[in-house]
């Protein structure tokens, strides 16, 4: 079967699945999930993987491939500044973002990436499943084995 699962590294999660722990840590009792909104497709010979990553430039974005897991991920820094009739608006927005991604019954070595208007999208072909092998019959010959006449000598 194939799949294209995110994949999630746990830290201490016997202390961190507990609300009351979580809580004196200081974090929410449900933590909200850093990163960026992806879509998978399914398509007949390749999952297709599109990350939205808008305002993030190619040279801050990797995609990396280790141990079965593909992992995306971008240094987010934009900067935002507008200034109208005497009011300033400025935002800013930085940090890391990542996501990382099983690539069970993924061609590893076929896996292409291109991006377009803030949207990077990856292909991920399927492997193509071994074909059945036929039954095989083997002959029986009639004349002695080579085990026997070699012990006879």
């Amino acid at each position: 079967m194939y799949t294209v699962l995110p994949y999630r590294r746990p830290v201490c999660p016997e202390l961190m699945a507990d609300r009351f722990m979580r809580e004196f840590c200081g974090m929410p009792a449900r933590a909200p999930r850093p990163g960026f909104r992806v879509d998978v497709r399914r398509e007949p010979e390749a999952f297709i993987l599109e990350a939205e990553l808008p305002g993030v430039k190619l040279d801050d974005i990797t995609i990396t491939v280790e141990d079965d897991v593909l992992t995306i991920a971008a240094d987010v820094n934009t900067h935002k500044k507008e200034e109208h009739d005497g009011y300033v608006y400025s935002e800013r927005r930085s940090g890391h973002v990542e996501r990382r991604f099983s690539l069970e019954g993924i061609r590893q070595e076929g896996i292409t990436a291109a991006s377009a208007d803030g949207v990077l999208t990856i292909t991920l072909p399927k492997e193509q499943p071994e074909a059945a092998k036929e039954p095989r019959r083997i002959a029986i010959n009639a004349a002695a084995p080579a085990i026997e006449a070699a012990a006879e000598e």
